[in-house]
C-alpha cells in the first residue's frame, strides 16, 4: 500500500475544514440535557413522550424558603430574591400561574364543579353553599368587594380554588419563614440555566446573609448544577493528570519532546473530525459524548505509538518499510474497534448514537493521520528511552513468551473460578437513583422546606390515551372517579380535566348549578346583600381567559393518539384500578426497567460484537485458527466484571459499554503478537504495553469520578485492557514441552 505527499496533504485540508465547520457550529450545538442520556421507548411513543414531558414539568419547578431576621427583612429579601431570579429571564414565580388560575376558573364558574359541592347540591343543599357565602360577605375577615357582589355574589371562583388546588400547595408555612416558587424557563439541566440562576442565588447571599438570613433551596436545577461543578471538577483534574501522564510517559520511552507533541496534535486531530462528523450527522453533540471522547485519547495515541516504536532499535528503515509493518495489523485493529464503538447505535439514545460516531470518526481519522501525517513529522529513528528498555527486559520478554498446555489449562480454568465467584458475589445496578450521591446540604434544606409548606412530590403520574381530545378527558374522569372510590383522589396533585371537564361534565354542572343553586338560592342571596346581579352566572366564560400554562401542559399528542398527564403528589397508599384506559407511571422504575433493558441487550451486543470480530478475522487470515486472536479478548470480557464485582462495583449498562471499548482495543493486542511473534516484534510489544498503559490511563482515570456510570465504564476499561494484554500471549500455540512458560526471543 502507497502512502505518498498527496495523501498528507488530503489529511491536512479534511483537519482544516473540520476544525473551522466545528468552531462555526458548535457554540450553540452543545447538548447538555441530561434528559437526552434517560433512555427512549421506542416501542411505546406515547410513553416516552409523556415521560420526557412530565419530567422536564416535575424539574423546572423550584421552591425558596427565607428564614432568619424580622418578618420586614424577610419580606424585602424575598422581594429582592424574586427581582434578581426574573432579571435572569428565565423564573416564573408561582403568583403569575396563580393569576391565569384565577381568571380561568372565574370565567369558567358556572360550568365547574368541587365534588363536595356537588354532592351537595345533589343532596338538595344548595343553601348551605349561599348561607356559607353569605358568612363570608359579612364575617369579620371578608373578602368581598363592589365587582365581586356584581359578578361573583356565592364566591364560586374561591370555592373553585379551594378544591382544585392540591391541599399540599395550599399548607401555610410557619410564620418565622416566606415561601418563594415558581419555574424555571428552558431545561434546568443546561449549563447555562444553572449558572444564571446560581449567580443570581450567590448574588442573593452576598447582600442578605451578612443580615442573619438563611436561604433553603429546592429543585433538580439546583441537584443538576451540583452534579455539573462535579464533573467539572474531575473532568479537568483527569484531563490533566492524562495529560502530564502522556507526556511523561512518552519521555521515559522515547526521550523525546517531539513524541508527545505528535500524540497531542493526533488527538486534536481525531477529536476534531470526529465532532465535526457528529455535529454534521446530528446537528448537536451531547456534552457527554465529548466527555466520553476522553476514551478516544488513550485508543488514538495507540496509533501513533504503533508507527513510533517501529523506530526503536533498529537500522534506519524508510517510512514505507515502518508503514509496512504496521499497516496490516493497525488497519484490522481500526476496523475491530470502529465495529465497536458502531454497536452504541444499537441504542435508541442520542447522546450515545453521537458517542458511537465521534469514536468511530476520530479512529478512522487517528488511523489514515498515523499512516499518513505522522511519518513526515516524526523526524526517524527514535532514542530508546528508559522507560523503554525496562518494558523491552521485564514485560516485552513476558509477552514474547509461550504458555504451555498446562499453563494455559490453568489459566483457563482460574479463570473460570474468578468468573464464578464474582457472579455468584456481584449483582447488577439499573435504579437511575442510585447512579450519583445527591448533595446532603440540598437533601437537607429540601426537607426543611417539606417541613414548611407540606408538599413533596414523587414525579409519579397516571397516564391516560385515548382515539381524540374529548375521550381523553372523559377517561381522565372516570380514572378521577376511580380514584376517589379508592380514597386515593388526595393524591393527585393536578388533573386537567378538574379545570377544564368534557363537554358533557360541562353541562351536567352547569344544569345542577342552575337548578339548585342559582335560581332556587341566588334571589334570596341578593335581598340579603341588597344588592347584586341576577345574571351574575349567566353568559359562560370570558373569551379571554385561557388555560394556565401548567395546566396544558399536562396534555398532549403523539403519532395521532391524545394522552395527559396526571400527577401524584408523594407516595400514593393506593393506585386505581387496572384499566386500558390509563397506566400509572413511576418514572424512575420506568427507566431504570428500560436500563435493565439495554444491559441485556448490549450483553447480547457483546456477544454479536464478538462473533463478528472473529468472523473477520477468519476473512483476512483465511483460517480458523486465526481465532486464537479473540481468546485473550474473550477471556477478559468474562473475567473483567467477576473482578469489578469483588472489588464492589455492580454490572450496569455502562459496565456493558465499558466492554465494547474492550472488544475494540483489546484485539489489537492479540492482533499485533499474532503477526510479530518472536525477535520481530521485540519493539511492537513495547508498542502494546505502552498502548494499554495509555487506555488504561485515559479512560481509567475515568474511575475517580462520582458518578457511577463514569466511574464503572472507567473502571472496566482498564480492567479489561490490562488483562487483554496480559493475556495475549495466549494466541501462541501452546506447546507440550517441560515447564509452564517458555521464552521466544
Amino acid at each position: 500500500m502507497t502512502f505518498g505527499r498527496h495523501a498528507a496533504v488530503l489529511a491536512l485540508l479534511v483537519f482544516f475544514a473540520a476544525g473551522i465547520y466545528a468552531a462555526m457550529n458548535i457554540r450553540n450545538a452543545v447538548d447538555t440535557d441530561i434528559l437526552s442520556l434517560l433512555p427512549g421507548d421506542a416501542r411505546d411513543p406515547i410513553l416516552a413522550d409523556a415521560l420526557q414531558r412530565a419530567s422536564a414539568e416535575a424539574s423546572n419547578r423550584v421552591a425558596f424558603a427565607i428564614e432568619g431576621g424580622t418578618a420586614s427583612t424577610r419580606g424585602e429579601a424575598v422581594a429582592d430574591l424574586s427581582a434578581r431570579l426574573a432579571a435572569t429571564g428565565l423564573f416564573r414565580p408561582a403568583s403569575a400561574d396563580a393569576e391565569a388560575l384565577w381568571r380561568w376558573l372565574f370565567a369558567n364558574r358556572s360550568e365547574l364543579l368541587c365534588s363536595a359541592d356537588r354532592d351537595l347540591l345533589l343532596a338538595g343543599k344548595g343553601e348551605v353553599i349561599a348561607h356559607q357565602a353569605l358568612l363570608q360577605w359579612y364575617g369579620p375577615m371578608s373578602i368581598g368587594g363592589g365587582r365581586l357582589i356584581v359578578s361573583d355574589p356565592m364566591f364560586l371562583t374561591n370555592r373553585l380554588l379551594g378544591c382544585v388546588v392540591p391541599a399540599s400547595f395550599r399548607v401555610m408555612p410557619e410564620t418565622t419563614a416566606v415561601i418563594l416558587s415558581g419555574s424555571i424557563g428552558g431545561s434546568v439541566f443546561r449549563l447555562d440555566v444553572q449558572d444564571k440562576i446560581g449567580r443570581a442565588v450567590e448574588d442573593w447571599h452576598a447582600r442578605w446573609s451578612p443580615q442573619g438570613l438563611t436561604l433553603l433551596r429546592a429543585g433538580a436545577v439546583f441537584h443538576a448544577a451540583y452534579g455539573a461543578a462535579q464533573a467539572r471538577k474531575e473532568m479537568s483534574v483527569i484531563g490533566a493528570l492524562t495529560t502530564a501522564a502522556v507526556l511523561l510517559l512518552y519521555w521515559l520511552m522515547l526521550r523525546s519532546l517531539r513524541a508527545p507533541v505528535i500524540a497531542v496534535s493526533m488527538i486534536a486531530y481525531s477529536l476534531t473530525i470526529g465532532v465535526a462528523v457528529t455535529l454534521a450527522v446530528f446537528g448537536r453533540i451531547h456534552a457527554m459524548a465529548l466527555v466520553f471522547g476522553a476514551a478516544l485519547i488513550g485508543m488514538v495515541v495507540d496509533y501513533t505509538t504503533y508507527y513510533l516504536v517501529t523506530g526503536l532499535g533498529t537500522p534506519a528503515r524508510t517510512p514505507a518499510e515502518r508503514r509496512a509493518h504496521i499497516v496490516k495489523p493497525l488497519t484490522l485493529g481500526m476496523l475491530t474497534s470502529v465495529g465497536a464503538f458502531a454497536a452504541l447505535f444499537l441504542f435508541p439514545i442520542p447522546a450515545f448514537q453521537q458517542i458511537a460516531l465521534l469514536g468511530g470518526a476520530g479512529l478512522v481519522a487517528a488511523w489514515a493521520a498515523t499512516l499518513t501525517l505522522t511519518p513526515i513529522v516524526e523526524g526517524g529513528r527514535m532514542k530508546v528511552g528508559p522507560g523503554a528498555a525496562a518494558i523491552e527486559r521485564k514485560a516485552g520478554r513476558f509477552l514474547a513468551g509461550t504458555p504451555s498446555r498446562r499453563l494455559g489449562m490453568l489459566i483457563l480454568a482460574a479463570a473460570a473460578l474468578i468468573t464464578l465467584v464474582g457472579y455468584s458475589q456481584g449483582g447488577v445496578l439499573d435504579d437511575v437513583r442510585r447512579f450519583q450521591a445527591p448533595s446532603l446540604v440540598l437533601a437537607a434544606e429540601e426537607k426543611r422546606i417539606r417541613t414548611l409548606t407540606g408538599f413533596a412530590t414523587s414525579g409519579a403520574f397516571y397516564l391516560v390515551k385515548g382515539a381524540s381530545a374529548a375521550e381523553t378527558t372523559a377517561r381522565e374522569e372516570a380514572l378521577l372517579v376511580a380514584l376517589d372510590q379508592a380514597g386515593a383522589s388526595g393524591d393527585i396533585a393536578w388533573a386537567a380535566s378538574r379545570l377544564d371537564p368534557s363537554v358533557s361534565e360541562r353541562a351536567a354542572n352547569a344544569a345542577l348549578l342552575k337548578n339548585r343553586l342559582f335560581e332556587p338560592q341566588l334571589p334570596a342571596l341578593l335581598r340579603a346583600l341588597g344588592a347584586g346581579n341576577t345574571k351574575a352566572y349567566d353568559g359562560g366564560g370570558a373569551p379571554e381567559a385561557v388555560l394556565p400554562d401548567f395546566i396544558a401542559s399536562l396534555r398532549g399528542q403523539t403519532k395521532g393518539v391524545f394522552w395527559s398527564i396526571v400527577p401524584v403528589a408523594g407516595v400514593p397508599k393506593v393506585t386505581a384500578p387496572a384499566n386500558p384506559a390509563w397506566q400509572f407511571v413511576e418514572p424512575a422504575e420506568r427507566y431504570s426497567e428500560l436500563l435493565e433493558k439495554y444491559r441485556m441487550l448490549a450483553t447480547m451486543g457483546l456477544a454479536g460484537s464478538v462473533v463478528s470480530t472473529g468472523l473477520m478475522l477468519i476473512a483476512v487470515y483465511r483460517r480458523i485458527s486465526a481465532l486464537r486472536m479473540m481468546l485473550p479478548t474473550v477471556i477478559a470480557l468474562l473475567v473483567t466484571p467477576a473482578i469489578t464485582a469483588l472489588i464492589g462495583l455492580p454490572f450496569s449498562f455502562f459496565s456493558a459499554m465499558g466492554l465494547f471499548l474492550v472488544v475494540g482495543a483489546g484485539v489489537d493486542y492479540a492482533i499485533f503478537q499474532w503477526e510479530h511473534p518472536s525477535e520481530a516484534g521485540k519493539w511492537t510489544r513495547v508498542g502494546i504495553v505502552l498502548a494499554a498503559v495509555m487506555t488504561c490511563i485515559s479512560v481509567g482515570l475515568l474511575g475517580l469520578s462520582s458518578v457511577l456510570p463514569v466511574k464503572s465504564l472507567g473502571v472496566t476499561v482498564s480492567v479489561g485492557i490490562f488483562l487483554s494484554l496480559v493475556l495475549s500471549p495466549l494466541v501462541r500455540r501452546w506447546d507440550d514441552g517441560p515447564g509452564l512458560w517458555k521464552e521466544k526471543r
